[in-house]
């Protein structure tokens, strides 16, 4: 297959081109280049059409904002990466090629505070954050150009994302206040919040499954665990890990736009073949030595 990966240098997008070029010719494009040179880096605005014209079997859209505090601060921005970009780009493969399959990344972040778990495809999406409002909005414009022009799309809600390759987010936070020195640290919340935390091996395997198995009929599918982690034990399993030994206190506080509990319900994903491989302890330990060996 030909695959395209739009936003090859960002977390999810880079252990995607990563995996697909083992056995497929992929192209990688991004507006920069913290991996390698073998991802194009987007500096001109002819890049990307030049490139969906050259009609590959699948591209993936792993590109735009991803930073839910950020987008309250400069929505404008966040809307021109998660919904502008996606509309272009779906137009661009309208006139381009029409026929390939295109999974565009949204986020669990559309379904805010769920009335019960798991949280189904079927949940009513509340969003919390301009972010998750975003996101919802880019899910549409793919079932749109599905519905009035045939085109194969999909979209992916990925819930809590982690694994070698991401040196942000909550577990990276772990790690840098757990190596800190301090005997005690503080935490956002209550502890009694939950995600659903997925490795990226798994979202990677996920999609997979999606390119040769889905429907590409402008739907959407859960990439998650199925499984509820609380923060706070989970937050002890990761400091064992990393061999802290000292006080982890809870705030009381939460930041805007955040969740507080999430569990997916990957039943239709199951339905084609998926199933996630990796225990959280397991990947925990993977991505502990992964930071270990990449602190610069």
């Amino acid at each position: 297959m030909k695959i395209l990966i739009i936003g090859a240098s960002g977390f999810i997008g880079n252990a995607c081109f990563n995996y697909f070029s083992k056995k497929n010719e992929t192209v990688g494009v991004d507006r920069i280049n913290n991996t390698s040179n073998t991802i194009i880096i987007e500096n001109d605005s002819t890049i990307i059409p030049n490139l969906v014209a050259k009609k590959f079997d699948v591209i993936i859209n792993c590109a735009g904002s991803s930073n839910i505090q950020d987008s309250f601060i400069n929505t404008d921005n966040d809307f021109k990466l998660n919904v502008t970009f996606v509309k272009d780009l779906m137009e661009l493969i309208k006139n381009s090629s029409p026929n390939t399959k295109v999974i565009n990344l949204s986020s669990a972040a559309i379904y805010g505070n769920p009335k019960s778990l798991p949280i189904k495809e079927s949940t009513h999406p509340n969003p919390l954050s301009p972010y998750g409002l975003h996101k919802l909005q880019s899910e549409k414009i793919l079932k749109e150009y599905h519905y009035l022009f045939n085109l194969n799309t999909l979209s992916v809600r990925i819930f809590s994302a982690y694994g070698p390759g991401l040196k942000r987010q909550f577990f990276y936070d772990l790690y840098t206040k757990f190596t800190s020195g301090k005997d005690q640290i503080e935490l956002l919340g209550t502890g009694n919040e939950s995600r659903d935390f997925i490795f990226i091996a798994d979202i990677i395997d996920a999609l997979d499954v999606l390119i040769h198995k889905a429907k590409f009929d402008g739907g959407v599918y859960n990439i998650g665990s199925q499984r509820e982690s609380f923060i706070q034990p989970t937050a002890k399993i990761f400091a064992k890990i990393c061999n802290y030994k000292g006080e982890i206190k809870f705030t009381q506080k939460q930041f805007d736009g955040y969740p507080l509990n999430w569990e997916a319900d990957i039943s239709k994903l199951r339905s084609i073949g998926f199933f996630p491989k990796t225990k959280l302890e397991e990947g925990l330990k993977v991505y502990f030595n992964w930071i270990q060996n990449n602190k610069a």
